[in-house]
């Protein structure tokens, strides 16, 4: 895997490449579909995330195993509106994956 890093807002950039061309393609797909039902109408997927977020909570609590296959459809609802909003899935992980080890890492040194 090709794998490069560089400083960008204090924070040490790779260039991972995160999800597959296949799994783009297929996102591609769901998203002409969701398109086509929703009129790009952005809200309608924050709603759904919400009601996805409620789903796995109540299921997770209860010990059922959906909760996985819940929490599956919710990372490609957030897929979903990153690439309807022509972001690069890629570029945008490999911005937060630092941002969020760093901060991890903060907080992991109050732990004892």
């Amino acid at each position: 895997m090709h794998n490069t890093a560089e400083e960008k807002e204090g924070f040490i950039v790779s260039s991972m490449k995160i999800i597959s061309t296949e799994f783009k393609d297929k996102l591609r797909e769901i998203i002409d579909l969701s398109k086509k039902i929703n009129k790009k109408d952005n809200q309608k997927i924050l709603e759904m995330m919400k009601a996805h977020i409620v789903e796995i909570e109540e299921l997770y609590n209860k010990n059922n195993e959906h909760w996985a296959i819940e929490t599956a459809d919710l990372i490609v609802l957030c897929y979903e509106l990153l690439m309807l909003e022509s972001k690069d899935v890629d570029e945008v992980f490999n911005r937060c994956l630092p941002r969020f080890d760093v901060k991890l890492k903060r907080l992991a040194e109050n732990v004892r």
